[in-house]
């Protein structure tokens, strides 16, 4: 944990679609200032839009913290809606 991620660390569920796609949005800015970098994933992140269908049933990607390397996960079951969540990786 560093200073850079530090607002990151806390686990946040996801219950509604708009919580989700606000989440993926204020990665993709993260991404885009140099924050936090994708390392593994099961579908195209870059392509995850609001209002477009799900890519996945279970869309899930990994997230390094460029400063620390610490890593993160957003996870969220789409099919059966049981929600999902933005966490730590603990390793």
């Amino acid at each position: 944990m560093c200073q850079i991620c530090d607002d990151l660390h806390e686990t946040i569920r996801i219950e509604h679609p708009y919580q989700y796609y606000s989440i993926v949005e204020q990665i993709k800015t993260m991404m885009q200032e140099g924050i936090l970098f994708l390392i593994q994933g099961n579908c195209d992140f870059s392509l995850i839009e609001r209002d477009m269908p799900f890519l996945n049933d279970v869309p899930c990607h990994v997230f390094m913290c460029k400063s620390c390397e610490c890593k993160f996960e957003l996870c969220v079951e789409t099919f059966h809606g049981s929600g999902g969540r933005w966490e730590v990786i603990h390793e």
